[in-house]
């Protein structure tokens, strides 16, 4: 397919930072040079930087030409996603980046400035080697797959173990029948639970503030996700969002009522007692609460996101992100070449679950395969972080966020006009005491409608 830039200069003018790169040095007649862009992260730059150097010393050929992979972190400021724009639109792109979730991925396959994988022998065979199959159901883009995702942080619910004892639930709740018992047993036990320092059920100060649309993802779209059985919300530019679901996934929240913790506080989860019974996990503080002395299944444990029926699919929200090649004028067949013959190597079945392995142990991200806790590769780490292995149980299941780059006008505008003006309600009402969400979701749908200029 010939490669172009279509509505790169468009996308480079809504860019306030210049490029922080040159363009790619010319290659010496025998060497192949691959420009590789790592997440702006210094965990994940030494990952790939390890990975390439690797690579490098197997004197891979494209066409008679030895490979040459070179790492470098992409720009942060403004956003990464606005350097590599504005590499596209300069004609400084790199050969493949990781970085790339779903949402951003739909924006760049629009300006078909990235390559479609998914009919690439050596795509699925990566899947294959990294049991990826359900996974990549949910990467879809328009049928096509623009992104081999690299991590999965799935999002469910943290709960406080000890309050839970105290409860009378020897584990966490999977179903709404049993999350509501959950908040009625709050209700009755409020001294009891004070005894221990929980005073409030749910953490999460966001839930009016519309500036911070992205949190949509970790909260109502995990619970959606769960009761929808990952129906999705955003088809082809239509708006296609189960409103029964919705409704029923903004009153798990309006159930919390009154007792939920909106104040801003600090590292909630490694006070000697935490407030609260319940918040939205963060998997990236897992080594936080280690280091100070939070064991999980003592003071904390996981539960899924929650299901209409026993025995549905948990489904969730995957904060995930992935590998991306760029179809750009810069790049060159025997640069593209060169790249795809890296990242086949790092992921290829003889690597895939080391390469895994040395990324898990790298960033504590838990890499996107479905056999985390059957291969035996990982059993050593999964045993030592149990924590991990609890959350992979639920990677297969996770739904990464929707292909289009509205993402901010869609959360906004349901924020403002769904869940802001809901929780007006909902703080005034007693636990178990959700108020009807039903007009807020027919005005928000409308509102993200109209927002994003879907159909």
């Amino acid at each position: 397919m010939k490669r172009t830039q279509k509505n790169a200069l468009a996308m480079a003018g809504l860019m306030t930072a210049a490029t922080l790169f040159s363009a790619v040095p010319a290659m010496a007649d025998d060497v192949i040079t691959v420009d590789f862009w790592t997440a702006p992260q210094q965990v994940q730059y030494n990952y790939w930087e390890e990975k390439a150097q690797a690579f490098n010393e197997t004197k891979t050929e494209v066409n008679g030409k030895i490979v040459e992979v070179k790492v470098q972190q992409m720009p942060e400021t403004p956003s990464s996603e606005a350097g590599i724009q504005n590499a596209i639109a300069t004609g400084t792109a790199p050969a493949v980046s990781e970085n790339i979730n779903r949402g951003f991925a739909a924006t760049l396959a629009a300006s078909e400035v990235v390559y479609d994988l998914s009919e690439e022998d050596w795509f699925q065979d990566v899947i294959e080697a990294r049991a990826m199959g359900d996974a990549m159901e949910n990467w879809a883009i328009d049928e096509k797959q623009y992104v081999l995702p690299v991590y999965v942080n799935p999002m469910v619910w943290q709960w406080n173990k000890p309050a839970l004892d105290v409860l009378g639930f020897e584990k966490a709740p999977e179903t709404v029948d049993e999350f509501n018992a959950v908040i009625a047993a709050f209700s009755e036990k409020k001294d009891e639970l004070k005894e221990i320092g929980v005073t409030h059920t749910f953490y999460r100060p966001s839930l009016t503030r519309p500036d911070q649309y992205w949190d949509r993802w970790f909260d109502f779209m995990m619970i959606y996700n769960g009761l929808s059985q990952g129906m999705p919300i955003l088809e082809n530019d239509e708006l296609v969002m189960d409103k029964d679901s919705a409704i029923e996934a903004m009153e798990v929240i309006g159930t919390f009522g009154n007792s939920i913790q909106q104040g801003e506080l600090s590292s909630i989860w490694i006070e000697e007692q935490p407030s609260i019974l319940v918040s939205i996990n963060a998997p990236w503080e897992i080594s936080l609460y280690e280091e100070n002395n939070k064991v999980y299944g003592e003071d904390y444990v996981y539960g899924p996101s929650l299901v209409k029926e026993e025995g549905d699919i948990p489904y969730n929200y995957a904060d995930s992100k992935g590998l991306t090649f760029y179809k750009t004028d810069n790049v060159s067949e025997d640069q593209h070449e060169g790249a795809v013959e890296f990242v086949k190597w790092v992921y290829n079945k003889d690597n895939s679950a080391q390469s895994d392995l040395d990324w898990l142990n790298a960033t504590t991200m838990l890499p996107v395969r479905g056999d985390l806790n059957d291969n035996e590769v990982f059993a050593d780490s999964m045993k030592e972080n149990p924590a991990l292995a609890a959350l992979a149980e639920w990677v297969p299941y996770a739904i990464p966020g929707l292909a289009t780059d509205k993402d901010a006008d869609i959360w906004t505008a349901f924020t403002e006009v769904g869940m802001a003006p809901y929780m007006n309600e909902v703080t005034a009402a007693e636990p178990c005491n959700a108020p009807d969400a039903t007009s807020y979701i027919e005005d928000a749908m409308d509102a993200m409608e109209e927002a994003a200029g879907l159909k």
